[in-house]
């Protein structure tokens, strides 16, 4: 039965569904509002023999544009993360400046595809897909500096590493990302609400941390609100103990 939201003030409720719609969800995909009461502990993880107090929904993407979206950090505001953000090294594939390395590489001219950090993605490098010819001649230098890519698309300024995206969806594949929808959580004081190993995302119409509450994540966590309350905390637009009602993704990592 789908959470019943009509006590969320309109504006509030059409602000909740677009961040839901971040995610391909709607409120039917909604859980119940979560309390962490004082001085416990609730464990939310995705993965085997891991216990989670909830299941997640599961969103799967090849689209490294929407994995920004949904857990990363909006170019604007990258100078405030990029210390945290590695930029990789130079693929050239298919070129003649790569002959010295694959001794039965021929230069294929026309489908040669160079990434490197700062490159511009034009008609030349980008607009085309990674043959699999270009995808076998990867060696696992290349394939570190596609991963460092990724990651710095998602968590830092796109634009920096924007001709390495056509060989995202190649080199990397799907990308399974565990969502909590949730109507509210709070987190009461002298308790934790603790997220496991990995990339997660919490989307929810507001989220309460009482004085002493904490929430903690073994990996990467972006917490997607309508509403933020915790006392105390000081922001642009956010008054103390008061609510921020525009977009706020905060990321929690190791």
């Amino acid at each position: 039965m789908p959470v019943d939201i009509s006590s969320i003030p309109p504006e509030d409720r059409d602000d909740f569904q677009r961040r839901l719609q971040t995610y391909d969800l709607d409120i039917s995909s909604v859980q119940e509002a979560l309390t962490v009461t004082p001085s416990a502990s609730v464990t939310l993880a995705y993965g085997p023999g891991r216990e989670s107090a909830r299941a997640p929904y599961i969103v799967q993407t090849t689209d490294m544009a929407k994995v920004k979206r949904m857990v990363g950090v909006d170019d604007p505001v990258f100078r405030n993360v990029s210390s945290k953000t590695t930029l990789p090294g130079t693929i050239a594939l298919g070129s003649r400046a790569s002959l010295g390395r694959f001794s039965v590489m021929r230069d294929t001219g026309a489908g040669a595809f160079e990434a490197s950090p700062g490159m511009a993605m034009d008609d030349a490098t980008g607009a085309r897909e990674v043959s699999n010819d270009l995808l076998r001649q990867l060696d696992d230098d290349d394939l570190n500096n596609v991963r460092l890519a990724a990651r710095a698309y998602v968590r830092g300024d796109s634009k920096l590493v924007t001709s390495y995206s056509p060989l995202f969806s190649r080199a990397i594949g799907t990308i399974t990302i565990p969502v909590w929808p949730m109507l509210s959580v709070t987190v009461a004081s002298g308790s934790v609400l603790h997220f496991g190993p990995g990339v997660h995302a919490l989307v929810a119409y507001q989220v309460t941390i009482e004085d002493g509450g904490r929430i903690v994540s073994q990996g990467h966590l972006t917490v997607n609100c309508t509403r933020f309350r915790k006392p105390g905390r000081v922001r642009p637009g956010l008054v103390v103990g008061g609510s921020l009602t525009t977009e706020f993704r905060p990321i929690f990592s190791e």
